[in-house]
């Protein structure tokens, strides 16, 4: 058996390059430590293939054996497992923290959840218990012009409150539709982003002669790092071309293709509500579940009472709208049919005196109109009240405080049916805004609950790829020093066999 001479030489040469490289993917990978997106890599070895060819003698290949190492490529150290775990649950993770963020504002609008004096509120429960208070002291002395004012004042709180709730809920929609539009454009810079990597992929692959695993890493890293952020918006279906290229599906629509992709088009309707439509067919973008499905949700929601196929039957601002409105439109019933104006002969009320009007902008200023629907925005006192609180006090400044106790019984314990586009409610006053307080309140606790779970599972997930793509200082080190023995081993083999050629060469015998 014969073998070549310096066969050693070029064993022990690939593992000093072998082991070159590996550290300085090891040194690379400790740069990167804390790198956003950063897939932690290594070097792939496979032992040289012996070589052998047909022939009529029979190869000896045994004098060919021990050729070294051959390096295949860099690769990332990836499970595509958990990064479908991962942006599955980052979908759903989104869309829980979106409702219960907006949720928050809605009960922060309606401050029926904070702490005040009485340990309710400071929202319409609070104002309606504070009238309820003045009417009582007012009940006592039906001649009082204090107590008069103090009501009258207070009734104008109520409607004070009904306006700031209602003007509160029209902002923050606007405030969340605006927000929703940013967010469209930011996920259409991604798409945008994603079909860039790709062709910039696709031609590194082509260029530098890459192979199916062991492409161009630092663009895949930005590839994957945009994938994840895009799996918030709504759910991810990634699946990798044999040209290093992904074709992207987000909630079911393919987005990203080849060097392609679409766009999401944002739409405010006549009716308040808003729209997120794919350029290419037109079809809904938020229909499955993330950050747009959540945010369509709330801002279009009027519960299970939806007038037109753009709401949703989630409980979300016009629901709370509706509520609202139809609070100050049964108070608005209720006051402006409780203090006798005109009797008839036989001592019949003919009309009241109206407390509670719409307040309309005319040429000459806002005006309060009796006759016109009140709504919880533009429920304002009578120009007849605000300009003398008098006004509800008896002509003949009679002592009688029935029609008193009979609005206090209207106000605190007769029921009343509350009608609103989502459903109807039968009860006091107290029970009404109790009820929908109470829904909201349930359905955050709910989405506070499901974004916890959420994020629970997100972040084992999250170490779980960690652990696989992660750079782990420890198990760097040790890499480092595994590298740096192999190569000082192989460095080694050479001298050693420097020494064996030395002795061939000059000490043996010719």
């Amino acid at each position: 058996m014969s073998r070549p001479t310096f066969l050693g030489f070029e064993a022990a040469k690939t593992g000093v390059f072998a082991s070159q490289k590996a550290l300085d993917i090891v040194g690379n990978n400790f740069a990167n430590i804390n790198t956003e997106g950063y897939t932690r890599q290594r070097v792939d070895q496979t032992s040289q293939t012996v070589a052998g060819y047909y022939s009529r003698l029979k190869p000896d290949l045994v004098a060919l054996a021990g050729m070294g190492t051959h390096v295949n490529g860099v690769q990332q150290l990836r499970d595509e497992r958990l990064d479908t775990a991962y942006r599955n649950e980052a979908a759903n993770s989104g869309h829980f923290d979106q409702q219960s963020i907006m949720f928050t504002e809605i009960e922060t609008i309606m401050q029926e959840l904070e702490v005040g004096d009485d340990g309710n509120g400071y929202g319409l429960s609070y104002a309606i218990k504070s009238m309820f208070t003045a009417l009582e002291d007012f009940s006592y002395n039906a001649t009082s012009e204090t107590d008069a004012n103090v009501f009258a004042n207070a009734v104008s709180n109520v409607a004070q409150t009904l306006n700031r709730i209602s003007n509160g809920l029209k902002d923050s929609a606007n405030q969340y539709k605006e927000n929703v539009y940013i967010k469209t454009t930011d996920v259409n810079d991604i798409l945008s982003d994603i079909a860039d990597l790709n062709e910039s992929i696709r031609r590194s692959i082509n260029a530098c002669n890459y192979s199916e695993n062991f492409g161009p890493n630092e663009l895949m890293d930005q590839r994957n790092l945009l994938l994840d952020q895009l799996s918030a918006y709504g759910r991810v279906h990634v699946e990798e071309q044999v040209d290093g290229t992904v074709t992207v599906q987000l909630n079911g629509h393919k987005c990203v293709w080849d060097k392609e992709c679409d766009a999401i088009n944002y739409q405010e309707n006549t009716n308040g509500t808003i729209q997120l439509n794919w350029k290419t067919d037109g079809t809904d973008a938020a229909n499955d579940v993330g950050i747009f499905k959540a945010a369509v949700d709330i801002i279009n929601g009027r519960g299970i009472g939806v007038q037109s196929s753009t709401e949703s039957t989630t409980n979300g601002f016009l629901y709370y709208q509706d509520k609202v409105n139809a609070f100050a439109l049964k108070l608005t019933e209720v006051l402006n049919s409780s203090f006798p104006e005109t009797y008839d002969a036989n001592g019949n009320v003919l009309t009241y005196k109206k407390l509670l009007g719409a307040s309309v902008e005319t040429s000459d200023g806002f005006k309060v109109y009796p006759n016109v629907m009140t709504t919880a925005a533009n429920i304002n006192i009578t120009d007849e009240l605000s300009n003398d609180s008098s006004y509800i006090l008896s002509e003949d400044k009679s002592i009688d405080n029935t029609h008193l106790l009979e609005l206090i019984n209207k106000l605190t314990k007769d029921e009343h049916t509350f009608t609103s586009a989502s459903d109807s409610f039968t009860g006091t006053f107290q029970e009404f805004v109790a009820d929908y307080t109470g829904t909201l309140g349930s359905d955050n606790s709910y989405v506070k609950g499901r974004y916890k779970t959420s994020q629970t599972l997100l972040t084992e997930i999250q170490n779980s790829r960690d652990s696989v793509s992660g750079v782990s200082e420890s198990e760097e080190t040790v890499n480092m020093m595994t590298y740096n023995r192999s190569f000082q081993a192989a460095a080694r083999m050479m001298t050693v066999m420097d020494e064996l050629l030395d002795v061939i060469i000059n000490r043996m015998a010719i």
